[in-house]
């Protein structure tokens, strides 16, 4: 609540730190989603689905640290979450912008119900999540 209306006029998200194996295996994930939708075939799938799962994993280190007592301030450290993703107390961070941050995540939901086929627009939906996440990127001062 308190400190809320300072940034009520931003439209931006801040920018986020992304630990830097996560961010990369985003990338990785984008770049298997561009070459996807250039040309749809079964290697490019296998190839989205191996980015994919890899991307699974980090977030799993990460989610498995983020539970863990490990680094926790009961032990006099300071607290986690300052770094998204991060898997350890010395996990280095990638600073991300907030908008961009989103469009990737929407990148790889819409890149995951691809790969489950879970509907007929998921394919237009991956396609509209790339063309944004790539105007975003395309804009100074965000890539």
């Amino acid at each position: 609540m308190f400190g809320h209306h300072r940034e009520a006029g931003t439209h931006e998200p801040p920018e986020v730190q992304v630990e830097i194996h996560l961010e990369l295996d985003i990338d990785d994930v984008e770049k298997a989603v561009i070459a996807f939708l250039h040309g749809p075939s079964d290697g490019s799938r296998q190839a989205l689905l191996a980015e994919l799962d890899k991307l699974d994993a980090q977030i799993d280190l990460g989610d498995a640290y983020a539970g863990s007592i490990a680094d926790s301030v009961i032990f006099g450290h300071a607290p986690k979450g300052s770094v998204l993703g991060e898997t350890s107390s010395h996990s280095m961070g990638e600073p991300v912008p907030g908008a961009v941050l989103q469009a990737q995540v929407v990148l790889v939901r819409a890149a995951k119900n691809v790969i489950r086929g879970s509907d007929t627009g998921a394919l237009a939906d991956l396609r509209t999540a790339s063309d944004s996440l790539e105007a975003l990127r395309a804009q100074p001062g965000d890539g």
